[in-house]
C-alpha cells in the first residue's frame, strides 16, 4: 500500500471515528469538529508524509480557521462574554 493511500484512509478512518465519538457525547459546535479534523488532518500529513504535487492548500486553509476559532475563544474567556 502506498502512503498516499494509506494517508487517506487514515484520514478518512479518524474522520469518521471523531464525529461518531463526538457526536455520542452530544457536541454540537462547529467549532469543536472543525478543530479535531484539523488536528488530525495535520497529523497524518506530519506521520504519513504523502507526496505532494502542490502547496497543500487544505492545511493552510485548516490552520487559518484554527487559529480563529481559537482567537474568538480566547477573546470570549478574557472579555467574560458568553
Amino acid at each position: 500500500m502506498d502512503r498516499e493511500h494509506l494517508a487517506n484512509t487514515a484520514l478518512a478512518m479518524l474522520i469518521t471515528l471523531t464525529t461518531w465519538a463526538l457526536w455520542s457525547v452530544g457536541e454540537g459546535r462547529v467549532d469543536a469538529y472543525i478543530s479535531a479534523f484539523t488536528v488530525e488532518y495535520l497529523a497524518v500529513k506530519s506521520v504519513l508524509r504523502p507526496r505532494k504535487l502542490f502547496k497543500d492548500l487544505v492545511a493552510v486553509i485548516l490552520v487559518l480557521i484554527f487559529t480563529f476559532i481559537v482567537a474568538i475563544k480566547v477573546y470570549e474567556v478574557l472579555s467574560g462574554v458568553r
